[in-house]
């Protein structure tokens, strides 16, 4: 086999690879995720259990979902925004959902990681919450190496925003400007 077929065929795996994973994009609609292994932490009562999790477009509402490494340090860099969020919106307005990649974490705290999501998830309880055990999120949604990202979509899941780090001032006033928008159509 000559150097320029094996070239041409790990350049076509490449290709046919990357059209699996895509960013989001805006004005087209959230590539589906699915997360099987722990998934989605939900509450009964006292009692939480975790059950497999897939982006739902069809919540019929404007929807922001965070995605970041189950660190303290990643756990803040979109808590400015969800805190905007709670202080100027009613409650049930937008649907949000928290996806922690718990293969950043540090060994031996996936303990603490949960302690801290059950506690959130009784102050939340609408919020959806899901652990993502591999990092899916990280190649399905192409989030690079900060391994972070929020996405804002309209009430049919179709992208109206997407950034991959922490939001300046302006960022979030455009941001929430831009909900309000969406929820009002």
């Amino acid at each position: 086999m000559t150097i320029s077929r094996l070239l041409s065929g790990f350049l076509f795996t490449l290709l046919c690879s990357s059209t699996f994973a895509a960013a989001p994009a805006i004005d087209t609609p959230l590539a589906e995720l699915n997360i099987n292994e722990r998934g989605e932490l939900t509450m009964s009562g006292d009692d939480f259990k975790f059950i497999p999790w897939r982006f739902d477009a069809g919540l019929g509402k404007v929807q922001v979902i965070q995605y970041f490494g189950a660190t303290m340090s990643d756990s803040k860099i979109f808590e400015p925004f969800t805190d905007l969020l709670q202080k100027s919106l009613e409650p049930g307005v937008v649907h949000v959902t928290t996806v922690l990649n718990l293969d950043a974490a540090m060994w031996g705290t996936t303990g603490f990681v949960i302690s801290e999501l059950e506690k959130n998830k009784r102050l939340h309880p609408d919020s959806t919450m899901v652990v993502d055990d591999k990092g899916t999120g990280l190649v399905e949604w192409e989030l690079g190496e900060a391994g972070s990202g929020l996405v804002i979509t309209d009430d049919k899941g179709v992208v109206k925003y997407f950034t991959r780090k922490a939001m300046s001032e302006d960022e979030m006033a455009a941001a929430l400007a831009l909900i309000q928008a969406n929820v009002k159509s």
